[in-house]
């Protein structure tokens, strides 16, 4: 049977992602438009900040394990803990990012079909947004575990430990997060020096199929707004392989 390419109500995202009271970037960025797909949402934030961490202050809350766990095991008490989709974002303490593949193991244990796609927030445009102890874990424990990964262009040089300044480099990177466990990587966003009014979407996945998209470069200082690319992944599915070259 195939897969349909239209929205489904049958799908129960865990979204773990940042929230901030001004602007829109992670849950308040991607949980409305998983609902319009038809997507039942259910929203961890990792952290409460007065606005993203792009601007000169922020000021807020970071949730730690202990937190997390407090939530998951309120959500187990009640039998709630049924997903097939869990989608993690921004996290701001290493102790709750190392907790969250705890709750990635349990998830997919309860149901192996589970889909598990991590945006790994580590930072842009040379700048870390979140402590440099986060990188081992997401290249030791998240990556391999991850079924979509989908980092920036930093990103994925600070996960593979690569340079990138073409698109021959980033599907090398690619192969060495795919090598690593991941079944699909994609690049949201890489800006190559032979190019300066646009942006390549490159993705790959573990069956060697290869996607590359074109995107107009807007200027001005953008952050989070790749949040809505991550849901139709999780939103719904192409009944096959879109490859794009």
């Amino acid at each position: 049977m195939e897969r349909s390419s239209e929205p489904s109500k049958d799908r129960r995202v865990l979204s773990i992602q940042s929230h901030v009271v001004h602007g829109h970037v992670g849950n308040s960025a991607a949980v409305f438009p998983l609902q319009v797909l038809g997507c039942d949402v259910d929203a961890i934030n990792s952290v409460q900040f007065s606005n993203h961490t792009g601007y000169k202050e922020y000021r807020g809350q970071v949730l730690d394990s202990d937190n997390l766990d407090a939530l998951i095991t309120g959500l187990r008490s009640n039998s709630l803990l049924k997903y097939t989709h869990i989608l993690t974002g921004y996290c701001g303490e290493k102790s709750f990012l190392e907790k969250i593949l705890d709750v990635v193991t349990e998830l997919k244990r309860a149901s192996p079909n589970c889909l598990f796609l991590c945006d790994p927030v580590l930072g842009d445009d040379g700048k870390m947004y979140v402590p440099s102890e986060l990188i081992d874990v997401y290249r030791e424990r998240i990556v391999p575990s991850a079924d979509i990964l989908t980092p920036n262009q930093f990103e994925l040089e600070l996960l593979s430990g690569a340079k990138v300044t073409s698109e021959e480099e980033a599907l090398k990177a690619i192969d060495c997060l795919l090598s690593r466990g991941s079944k699909c990587v994609i690049v949201t966003s890489i800006e190559l020096p032979s190019s300066t009014d646009t942006l390549v979407l490159l993705g790959k996945s573990e069956k060697g199929e290869v996607a590359r998209i074109e995107i107009p470069k807007l200027e001005g200082p953008f952050r989070g707004n790749w949040g809505p690319l991550l849901c139709p992944p999780v939103g719904m599915e192409p009944p096959r392989p879109t490859v794009i070259v």
